[in-house]
């Protein structure tokens, strides 16, 4: 009877948490305290393990389960549980075929331990799958994000502030406390005790209290005995035991999740020594509150330890901040933000949300693209349906094609449909588009930088998903009914296109359904990458201007607006055939050849040559910019724009890891040299120019606090050059003398 009634609970909600064992670490306490303090909630708990039922830890109303075999051996038993709650990686890869709401809890990425490195490639498999994904770690949260193009919940671990209350502070250090399991090769206990070790031999009045799930080794005694020595210590008689210390030594490896002891530690008073992981660097932004030490490093821990011994005053101050850090994390405030997390997720049914949507991606049918055209395709595509196939539809005009048609590949309760193959999404773009068409709006369609204010500028795929991430955030809920805005991509039920004629269009499918824009689903449209009019390059232009060579024309509707606005003969040259002929009809004459090869019919009579954003995609522009001179008049000028690799955003892309190669814009697939404002400056005047402007492509002057708001989050911005902030610049410059 135990399983027969799934929505039993007060809140209507049943969760079971699959545990591979029940051995007492913090990994575990997490898991006991989340189930525990949910079911003191209204929600119906029960744990599924391999281990036997913990006699160190009251449960209350949580219910236990102890299996001999595998999880999916027990699939009659999870399909009765709104939510399945697996711990682990293996879990994952076990259960996620099941009809189940499968949650993939993470407090560390399992690749990072030693003992599961061999494993890496499972584990890399298990984090690709779509199962909604909760972390307590950041380090984690941000790996999901970027590595795996995975939605997260990032969830801090907290703890119980009444069984961690804090001592009166002296600043004197007598007993350290270290926690932990010799074995564990992720704890690095090993390097601790003998940084003890050697910080005994100088202060000699120390004394070392361990505490851990297994009998101490002969190995570990004989680096150092400890004073005191505490097996599988209750949660709740642990606060004594810190209290009754002076200093801990938490000395995780970067494998780490959360950190709970170190945390435990810190509410207690102590002042604490850490490892410098992002693990434990993440608590706070002043990274003041602890003494931090390298990985495996047993001096620096001894030399922690004799100045906290040896500066009263300095001991005190850690634990003061330690304290007010720790004040931060109340298990109150993890559990206040997993219940609303839990409900949404459960509000699904078995396989709904990401995995159950028909992805239907409409584009226009093309010849001879170029290399950045078929990139712009496939990420659209990629990121369209990210880790699900999806279905291409081929379509002049993709407004015409039928909702008899759509219905035709619906495979799921809801559909979503691309209309513009040049648009290119975030990681969580459907996430809010189904919480509308739970509101009521049948038709829900994010919103374009094209047509709608965003607060930041970005230029990456990472700094994308880092603004899609704020207009998250700030419109969330928020949506905006009969909007004349366009619908380039949507989400909407299937049930409200059967109840439509099947020869209904998609361009009449607002006429007939409540459609609304969401602003907290962003997208951006790269459009098409020949079109581009390039209307700032106009004003360095000079009035009076004869003849103009546009070099990398395109579709030629810089050198129309020239023509226009100059009253200029305006040449270019374009190196893709079929778009060279479109130019033809817009300029005087169209070369069709690659610049760095061309001989083109022209002697010191031009008075412009224009490099918009070319540069940069030759092999060498240095002997290419010193040829075109024998092209110009004495007078003549060339002008560029060349995008500037010291921006901001690549920094900040290196700094996670990342260098990521875009259809178009700084990091363009096609570009071959990269520039800073110092380099192309030297390049100019060692092709033979003299520059008359290196001007700043402008960063709008309202998102300049914004971010740098933002920026203040990663990296420190006091005296950050303002060359950062700049997308590029426009050069103009003449032959030198």
């Amino acid at each position: 009877m135990l399983f027969k009634n799934k929505n039993r609970s007060s809140s209507g909600i049943t969760i079971a948490y699959l545990l591979e064992d029940t051995s007492l670490c913090g990994g575990v306490k997490v898991i006991f305290e989340h189930a525990r303090l949910l079911s003191e909630k209204g929600f119906s708990v029960t744990i599924i393990s391999k281990g036997t039922k913990p006699v160190y830890y009251r449960l209350g109303k949580v219910t236990f389960l102890h299996i001999d075999h595998s999880f999916q051996k027990a699939a009659d038993i999870l399909t009765r549980f709104n939510l399945v709650v697996a711990t682990f990686f293996s879990q994952v890869l076990e259960l996620h075929h099941l009809p189940i709401n499968l949650v993939h809890f993470s407090q560390g990425f399992e690749a990072d331990c030693p003992y599961w490195a061999g494993q890496s490639e499972e584990v890399s498999t298990a984090y690709s799958l779509p199962a909604p994904k909760i972390t307590t770690a950041k380090r984690v949260a941000s790996l999901i994000h970027e590595r795996f193009s995975q939605p997260v919940h990032y969830i801090p671990q907290g703890v119980d502030l009444t069984l961690f209350p804090p001592k009166e502070p002296s600043g004197n250090i007598e007993k350290v406390i270290l926690i932990g399991a010799w074995e564990n090769k992720i704890k690095g206990v090993r390097a601790a005790v003998e940084g003890f070790a050697e910080a005994k031999t100088q202060r000699s009045h120390l004394k070392m209290v361990r505490i851990a799930t297994l009998p101490l080794t002969e190995e570990e005694r004989s680096v150092y005995p400890p004073d005191e020595y505490h097996i599988s210590v209750p949660p709740e008689k642990m606060g004594d035991i810190y209290r009754n210390c002076d200093l801990a030594i938490v000395p995780s490896l970067e494998g780490e999740g959360f950190g709970l002891p170190a945390v435990e530690a810190m509410a207690c008073g102590l002042p604490v020594i850490l490892t410098r992981i992002h693990s434990f660097l993440s608590l706070h932004s002043t990274k003041d509150y602890a003494y931090f030490v390298s990985q495996d490093s047993p001096s620096e821990i001894a030399k922690g330890i004799i100045r906290l011994c040896d500066d009263p005053a300095f001991a005190l101050q850690l634990s003061e901040k330690g304290r007010r850090i720790a004040e931060g994390y109340p298990i109150e405030n993890t559990i206040g933000r997993l219940v609303p997390v839990l409900r949404e997720i459960s509000s699904r049914q078995p396989g709904e949300g990401s995995q159950n949507i028909t992805y239907l991606y409409i584009e226009k049918p093309q010849s001879g693209s170029s290399k950045e055209v078929t990139l712009l395709r496939e990420l659209s595509k990629q990121t369209f349906a990210p880790q699900h196939p999806s279905t291409s539809i081929s379509a002049e005009n993709p407004l015409t094609i039928t909702v008899g048609e759509i219905l035709k590949h619906a495979r799921s309760s809801i559909i979503a449909v691309s209309l513009d193959d040049t648009l290119y999404f975030p990681h969580k773009w459907t996430a809010p588009l189904l919480n509308a068409l739970e509101k009521g709006i049948e038709l829900a369609s994010p919103v374009c930088s094209d047509f709608f204010p965003v607060d930041m500028p970005y230029y990456s795929p990472l700094t994308f998903n880092d603004v899609a991430a704020l207009m998250a955030e700030k419109h969330r809920g928020r949506h905006e009914k009969h909007s004349p805005f366009p619908r380039l991509c949507y989400v909407l039920r299937k049930s409200s296109l059967t109840a439509l004629a099947p020869d209904t269009t998609l361009s009449e499918l607002p006429e007939y359904l409540t459609s609304a824009i969401v602003p907290s689903s962003l997208t951006h449209r790269f459009g098409d990458y020949y079109s581009s009019r390039r209307d700032d390059l106009l004003p360095f232009i000079p009035h009076g201007t004869r003849r103009v060579l546009d070099v990398g024309c395109a579709k030629g509707f810089l050198g129309e607006l020239i023509k226009k606005e100059r009253d200029s003969e305006v040449y270019g040259i374009e190196i893709n055939r079929e778009v060279a002929e479109t130019a033809k009809g817009r300029l005087d004459d169209v070369f069709c050849a690659d610049i760095e090869k061309a001989e083109l019919p022209f002697h010191e009579d031009l008075d412009v040559i224009i490099f918009a954003d070319i540069i940069e995609h030759l092999y060498d522009p240095w002997r290419v910019l010193a040829i075109v001179k024998k092209w110009l008049r004495p007078d003549g000028i060339v002008i560029a724009s060349i995008p500037n690799t010291s921006h901001y955003s690549i920094i900040l892309d290196l700094l996670r890891g990342r260098w990521d190669y875009i259809p178009f814009g700084l990091l363009c697939v096609t570009h071959i040299r990269f520039f800073t404002k110092t380099t192309i400056e030297e390049m100019f005047i060692k092709a033979g120019y003299t520059l008359v402007t290196l001007e700043p492509q402008p960063l709008p002057a309202h998102l300049r606090e914004s971010l740098f708001n933002m920026l203040g989050e990663k990296i420190r911005v006091e005296k950050l050059n303002d060359e950062v902030l700049h997308p590029g610049y426009y050069i103009v410059a003449k032959k030198a003398c």
